[in-house]
């Protein structure tokens, strides 16, 4: 005769929303022309891409009390996607692609324009405590290498805890 064991088993998971600080405003245009060639985006289209965010001007407008309207100088836009249009969200994602690479194996990253979030299992409180850490370092790392800031006043993280039990058969 046969007995069933049960053996249950704790898994954790945790999720960390990242805030970006001014997302789109931060984006060096010379990474992401050289990311956007590196993922073959090239020739006349890629041109267009370089106009599109080059030699850009921007300035301010305040109205007062009086309902007069003051400008400010205009100003060469140095960095940063325009808002307010269809490719700038494409060209955000495009800028951070490349961050699933960096912990490929230990997190499950979803990319969602400039709310970014990873994933982190693991039924090993100590091992996931050390894979966190490291992923969050790693991600940190990527982050600074590519000019953009983590609001870590408006970064937060969800912990979910799940029971497996599982059958063992005797």
């Amino acid at each position: 005769m046969k007995s069933c064991l049960q053996r249950i088993t704790s898994i954790l998971l945790e999720e960390f929303f990242c805030d970006l600080s001014k997302a789109f405003d931060c984006v060096n245009h010379r990474i992401l022309l050289s990311k956007l060639e590196h993922y073959g985006i090239r020739g006349t289209f890629g041109a267009l891409i370089k106009s599109y965010l080059t030699e850009r001007y921007q300035r301010v407008s305040i109205r007062d009390k009086s309902n007069t309207i003051n400008y400010s100088n205009w100003e060469l836009v140095r960095h940063g996607i325009p808002q307010g249009s269809i490719l700038g969200p494409l060209l955000f994602l495009l800028y951070i692609k490349d961050l699933r690479t960096v912990t490929a194996k230990n997190a499950k990253f979803v990319l969602l324009v400039d709310d970014t979030s990873f994933i982190i299992t693991n039924p090993s409180p100590t091992e996931f405590v050390d894979k966190l850490n490291k992923i969050f370092a790693d991600v940190n790392e990527w982050f600074r290498n590519n000019l953009l800031s983590l609001n870590l006043d408006k970064t937060t993280c969800l912990q979910f805890r799940r029971t497996v039990k599982n059958l063992i058969q005797t």
